[in-house]
């Protein structure tokens, strides 16, 4: 956009860079490297430079972005922007602050002096356009409406990512002076009509470009939008940083698309309004205090005894075992350095950890996939970049074996490129299988029994789109391809739908008598997933475990449901009181463990934790010992989603120092 301003411009593109999967730590998908420069754009201008602290970073590509989206009232949703005069809006008066109302029509705001700012994704290879009416000097002015006022900021824009790696994305804002008065304001109204697009409340607590904001759904019809700020979110990928009014420096708003489809769309905004906190809506009791609905839960010996070798082989092997996360699973996880190493191992076997699950993509180390995929004639054979996987692999089945750790090789397609439209393709389903042929052949002749592969994790990651059906087609061409080279070595099959209990116990089991059944688990949701950036759940906190009337209220915002806030999430906090127990997470496990019983084959859980985002380490040691306890009763080996991060065991940032206080008791990890 081509404009003028008397002072310097802050930029802002801050946006969620998280990808998700069931169970997975927010830290997995950090901000990229490359952080992208932005500027004005569309300019025959020089704009005035950006001050060194300008925020800049790309928007998300595909992870689900926090639940705090705003549904503004009495809208009518339409494909296309239609004639902007039309309703009427109020100019707000109060003890809050008016930040512009546009009516000099032009992009200077006088109550904060300073202007409005536009960028897009074009220094990150992204195609998106975004524009607005400008003046005979190409400075920016608002644009004529007939809603109650004469002008509102008018941004029309074009979402097309171009060679972006990310979604595209384009923005606007104006710069906030930063001063203590300042927290006095609690929330930010504004009238708005046109396309879809988050607020971006920034503070200068935050330092990694992981903004509070909030999201806000297309309207064709004027609306107004009330955000709270104690409703706002970050984006995830970053430094938690509570948000404090004092330290806002930038009100920005910011449109994105999703993949390659290109979006034209528009939006106005009008009667920009800080709200003094006496001026937001307080929340009011929405729930009763109720005493817990603890469920019965009983069987017989017989209905969980399992007779088959396997079950014992996976109580010596499989049982307390953990996770490396956020390393070689990740969408650009392709082996770089050592982040762990030898010394990790040799702390976890010092504190009594079994096994070690290595989540790996393999199929990042196949130099030549894609052209095997898309390859009709069968000339092309797949390779492979042995000295790296090999490196990687050789290195943990040496260091496993040295300090008496089991080893399961999980291949771990974090990028979800097995899905609905690949799982169609027997080329894909081919490269999969030849991927675990090949390395099924480099540890045939490996002598060692508590050597383990395991199939796919999640595969696909998401409810129902690619099909129980369609999985174990692919899972058996795997299955037969593995055993084209070794019968030996154990294999682990987990089912869609994030390795689902419910499919689990409508299958039948595979024909080879050599595999381990894997299910994950992480009810209750609400307590596991609490702040969870990357699901419905973002808002979410302090949700007890077990559920405790003495800790209960009759506010659901006081665990964080907002008026955005999915009916799923409200009902799961009003209706925890059934599902906060050990009782009710162990009758869903127990169909599970029946299951394998009749079916006489073994089941393991090697993946299940809690977030410690908004949970209190008391509670989260209460479910980590329930679940130990479960496991204990229903004879299922476990393994913890979590070495460091967000579902971590151990202390440290990234590699662990130590055990957390209480966690050696909860998993009875003692020697």
């Amino acid at each position: 956009m081509n404009f003028k301003t008397k002072s310097s411009l802050a930029l802002s593109a801050a946006a969620l860079l998280f990808l998700s999967a069931c169970g997975d730590d927010s830290s997995k998908s950090a901000a990229p490297d490359e952080q992208p420069v932005i500027t004005p754009t569309d300019s025959t201008t020089t704009p005035t430079p950006l001050p060194n602290d300008s925020t800049r970073i790309p928007a998300d590509s595909t992870a689900n972005q926090p639940d705090s989206t705003v549904t503004p009232s009495d809208s009518t949703i339409k494909d296309t922007p239609t004639n902007p005069n039309e309703g009427t809006i109020v100019t707000p008066q109060g003890k809050g602050l008016l930040v512009d109302d546009f009516e000099d029509g032009d992009n200077h705001s006088a109550t904060i002096d300073d202007y409005w700012y536009t960028y897009n994704d074009n220094d990150n290879d992204g195609a998106s356009v975004i524009t607005t009416p400008v003046n005979e000097d190409g400075d920016i002015v608002a644009g004529s409406v007939d809603n109650g006022s004469k002008y509102a900021l008018q941004v029309n824009y074009t979402l097309d990512k171009g060679d972006y790696e990310f979604d595209p994305y384009v923005g606007w804002g104006i710069q906030v002076a930063l001063d203590d008065a300042n927290g006095r304001f609690g929330g930010l109204t504004y009238w708005y009509k046109g396309g879809a697009h988050e607020v971006h409340i920034e503070v200068s607590d935050v330092k990694d470009y992981d903004v509070h904001l909030a999201k806000v759904k297309a309207s064709r019809t004027w609306t107004q939008a009330v955000i709270r700020f104690k409703d706002l979110v970050q984006g995830g990928w970053g430094k938690e940083v509570a948000f404090d009014a004092m330290h806002i420096k930038a009100i920005s708003f910011q449109a994105k698309g999703s993949g390659s489809k290109v979006v034209t769309d528009s939006l106005f905004i009008d009667n920009v309004y800080l709200q003094d906190t006496s001026e937001v809506e307080a929340d009011k009791p929405d729930m009763e205090i109720k005493d817990p609905v603890i469920p019965t839960v009983e069987f017989t010996e017989a209905e969980i005894t399992v007779t088959n070798p396997l079950q014992a082989k996976a109580m010596k092997y499989l049982n307390k075992g953990i996770n490396f996360t956020n390393w070689l699973e990740n969408a650009d996880g392709k082996f770089k350095k050592f982040v762990f190493d030898e010394t990790d191992i040799k702390l976890l076997a010092d504190n009594g950890i079994k096994s070690l699950r290595l989540p790996i993509d393999l199929d990042l180390y196949a130099t030549n996939r894609d052209k095997f995929v898309k390859d009709t004639t069968g000339t092309v054979e797949l390779a492979f970049d042995d000295d790296t996987l090999f490196m990687v692999l050789d290195s943990f089945v040496e260091w496993t074996g040295k300090h008496d750790m089991s080893l399961v090789i999980d291949y771990h397609e974090y990028d979800n490129s097995y899905n609905a439209t690949s799982a169609k393709d027997n080329k894909y389903i081919q490269m999969m299988a030849e991927t675990w042929k090949h390395v099924a052949a480099h540890y045939a002749e490996n002598t060692r029994e508590d050597l383990f592969f395991e199939l796919l994790n999640e595969p696909d990651m998401s409810a129902g789109k690619v099909t129980a059906a369609q999985w174990t087609t692919a899972a058996q061409a795997m299955i037969d391809s593995i055993r084209s080279v070794d019968k030996k070595h154990t294999i682990l099959f987990g089912d869609a739908q994030w390795y689902s209990i419910n499919l689990l116990t409508k299958r039948t089991p595979f024909t080879d008598d050599n595999i381990v059944y894997v299910i994950h688990t992480y009810e209750p949701f609400v307590f596991t997933h609490q702040g969870g950036s990357w699901t419905d759940y973002a808002t979410i906190k302090g949700i007890p475990f077990p559920y405790d009337p003495a800790k209960w209220s009759t506010v659901s915002g006081d665990f964080g449901v907002t008026k955005g806030s999915q009916i799923s999430v409200k009902n799961a906090v009003k209706n925890y009181y059934k599902n906060g127990s050990k009782e009710a997470i162990m009758a869903e496990i127990l169909k599970a463990k029946k299951w394998a019983a009749t079916n006489n084959v073994p089941v393991i859980i090697n993946e299940f934790g809690a977030l410690n985002l908004r949970s209190s380490a008391e509670s989260r040691l209460n479910y980590l010992t329930a679940m130990r306890e479960i496991c204990d009763t229903l004879q299922i080996p476990w393994t913890h989603w979590g070495y460091t991060g967000n579902f971590s065991l151990f202390e440290g940032e990234l590699k662990g120092t130590k055990l957390i206080d209480g966690i050696a008791e909860a998993l009875d990890l003692g020697k």
